[in-house]
């Protein structure tokens, strides 16, 4: 972990002393959105998605009466976590409760450290901190841009995030459908299909895998 490369061994005997290991298979939840905050996790291998959004309570008029409903709405990706990275960290130093949904992408292993040692290695460990602090700045960073990339077209919005997903050694046709790609890039579905479909042409795409992924779409 890159992380923890300059870390004394002491300290990581420590860490190993704590961590609990956890392997997860695609699709499956390893923390929900809004639920207390107890561990950070250390992503070995594999990939992570941050999900927000999701099922929500509203007050609505019913019968002459104002009645507690719950209405659902679509969860969106914000992000992507690959291995050697770090989840959960914010939690741990506002000591409040999870932001997002954390879900497996792939198959991945992940590494959970309770949040009062990985606070305790902060303190103890003035390095790790600067490196922890330097992660949730390129973090910012890295949303900025994003954002700015909303601004522009369709297509350009697509083929970064294409590009995002190929630097983590990932394929978005075959891991998102179009309507998560157009949630992620802040488009309709019918603008992304068209702008997916039409460069599936330009690059000549005979994947059988792909054109069933299309078609599911």
């Amino acid at each position: 972990m890159p992380l923890l490369a300059d870390f004394p061994e002491s300290l990581l005997k420590q860490l190993a002393g704590v961590a609990e290991w956890g392997q997860y298979q695609p699709g499956k939840e390893i923390t929900r959105q809004n639920e207390t905050s107890g561990a950070v996790y250390f992503v070995v291998s594999g990939c992570v998605k941050i999900l927000r959004g999701g099922g929500f309570a509203d007050v609505v008029q019913a019968a002459g009466k104002q009645e507690m409903r719950s209405r659902s709405r679509h969860q969106v990706v914000v992000a992507l976590v690959a291995a050697g990275d770090i989840i959960g960290e914010l939690g741990a130093l506002l000591e409040c409760g999870r932001s997002a949904t954390i879900v497996a992408l792939t198959p991945c292993q992940i590494v959970s450290i309770p949040c009062t040692d990985f606070m305790a290695c902060m303190r103890s460990h003035p390095p790790f901190a600067i490196a922890v602090a330097r992660k949730i700045a390129r973090r910012l960073v890295d949303t900025n841009r994003q954002v700015e990339l909303m601004r522009g077209k369709v297509e350009d919005r697509v083929q970064a995030l294409n590009r995002y997903c190929n630097s983590l050694g990932l394929n978005s046709e075959r891991l998102f459908s179009n309507a998560e790609i157009a949630r992620m890039v802040g488009a309709s579905r019918v603008a992304v299909s068209q702008v997916v479909n039409r460069l599936r042409r330009e690059c000549g795409e005979t994947d059988p895998k792909i054109k069933l992924s299309a078609g599911k779409l």
